[in-house]
């Protein structure tokens, strides 16, 4: 049998790690065809050894034969790795946390910060170090090597990687899958017969086009109509702005409030959950400081969130995280997530179809740059990974949104390598959500003193 080495960067990761595993433990061709290694890698010693623990209980319960080890050490975990899946992220709420808070109180109108917004900046900035030396290092030992991403933000950190190092690199976000949940609920449908083409920015995409795959028929009159009887506060921090969206630009988008407001000014008025957002009271709390509470993200104003008891439990983010690493067979199940059905398909030369991948553009969008990274469908065989043979046609008023943040990519780059704020300055301005000259300088001063432990060194030039 062939041997695969697929290298786990960011063991630690709940969300993404854990579902990769029981992708390849459930995959009987990783089972019977190869001879596997997983090699597992975190920075804390404590996240990969509760990661070790959860994957060699779960593979010997499956009676699968891989074999998996742990370490904190970067170069020995990729080493002649086949495959790179990375998912990083340092103190991940305790960040994002600042992220929102602070340019919004300097007067940005972001609604999270993640992904775009001010917020989104100094996320990048703290991710694209680590993300570059992972690169680096399978330059060194990997060479050939596909770097699997699933670190946000995902299209400014692909983007760099793909322009200051050499490594094939693709990002991967459900995204797409979630807005095709949603149009199965508009249109009382099932997800197999919905077929889509669309595209866009990560968090902000667009289905240009929508079809029953068993009729051929064009659903969009449909969805209209479907759309106009719907409920108008139906889910409303989910599809609100989405609703209105669609009925701005003409075609529905994905993959939700919470993220394709990050891109736009007026996002707020359609999510009824922004106070809920890292809630905490100033009288009664501090933020930051040792030993307090890191505030706990709310995604949505929901009955989960909404409807509780005065005395309930409330269900923190290290609950969660504890409740995850409890092994159960039963409750193994696959993630839907690309990042097993890929490495199958270059691994064993399948030809597969996925609905959205974060790779250079090179014509699949029309309109945005061939160098900036997009999201669209991919095809996945022997070869790689190439954007599907298409050209989506989004609205003039899209592709003018996304070019903006195109050219905030292009100038984070370049802030971090000059370790320049005034390059900083100018991504920063040109966002819809910016705050004032003034108060930008400001926040930009703030935020580096603020997170100077794990933000590149950044000077005024």
């Amino acid at each position: 049998m062939k041997k695969m080495k697929v290298a786990l960067i960011g063991a630690g990761s709940v969300s993404f790690a854990l579902g990769a595993l029981q992708d390849m433990v459930l995959s009987e061709r990783l089972k019977s065809q190869v001879e596997l290694e997983i090699a597992l890698m975190d920075i804390e010693e404590e996240n990969v050894a509760r990661t070790y623990k959860y994957a060699t209980d779960m593979f010997t319960a499956f009676s699968h034969p891989a074999k998996i080890w742990q370490t904190t050490d970067l170069e020995a975990a990729m080493t002649a790795a086949d495959f790179v899946i990375v998912a990083i992220e340092v103190n991940r709420y305790f960040y994002w946390s600042q992220d929102f808070h602070i340019p919004r109180r300097f007067g940005s109108k972001q609604i999270y910060g993640e992904n775009g917004g001010p917020g989104s900046m100094f996320h990048t900035l703290r991710n694209l170090g680590p993300m570059l030396e992972i690169a680096r290092t399978m330059e060194r030992v990997c060479p050939d090597a596909w770097f699997i991403n699933y670190t946000n933000p995902e299209a400014k950190l692909v983007e760099a990687i793909s322009k200051l190092t050499s490594i094939k690199i693709v990002g991967l976000c459900h995204g797409l899958d979630m807005g095709i949940e949603q149009l199965s609920q508009f249109l009382e449908m099932d997800i197999e017969d919905i077929g889509m083409e669309g595209g866009g920015l990560n968090h902000f995409g667009f289905f240009t086009k929508i079809w029953n795959k068993k009729t051929g028929e064009d659903l969009y009159p449909l969805f209209d109509q479907k759309e106009r009887e719907a409920n108008r506060l139906a889910q409303f921090d989910h599809v609100a702005l989405s609703r209105t969206m669609y009925r701005t630009y003409g075609y529905y988008p994905y993959p939700g409030t919470n993220h394709c407001g990050e891109y736009v000014s007026y996002a707020e008025d359609f999510y009824a959950g922004l106070s809920l957002q890292y809630r905490y009271d100033p009288i009664r709390e501090t933020l930051w400081e040792k030993d307090s509470r890191t505030p706990d993200f709310v995604y949505c104003a929901s009955g989960n969130n909404l409807d509780q008891g005065l005395f309930s439990k409330v269900q923190t983010q290290e609950l969660w995280v504890e409740e995850a690493y409890i092994f159960d067979k039963e409750k193994v199940n696959r993630s839907n997530e690309y990042a097993i059905p890929i490495i199958e398909a270059i691994f064993f030369d399948d030809e597969i179809e996925l609905n959205a991948v974060n790779l250079p553009n090179h014509g699949a969008i029309k309109g945005l740059p061939d160098d900036m990274v997009v999201e669209t469908q991919a095809i996945v065989n022997g070869r790689g990974i190439t954007l599907k043979p298409m050209t989506v046609e989004l609205p003039t008023a899209i592709i003018g949104t996304i070019h903006i943040q195109g050219t905030i990519h292009k100038l984070l780059l370049e802030a971090y390598v000059e370790q320049s704020k005034t390059k900083l300055l100018q991504a920063i301005l040109l966002d819809p959500q910016a705050p004032t000259y003034y108060q930008a300088c400001a926040m930009i001063d703030e935020m580096c003193e603020l997170q100077k432990d794990i933000l590149p060194k950044l000077e005024w030039k």
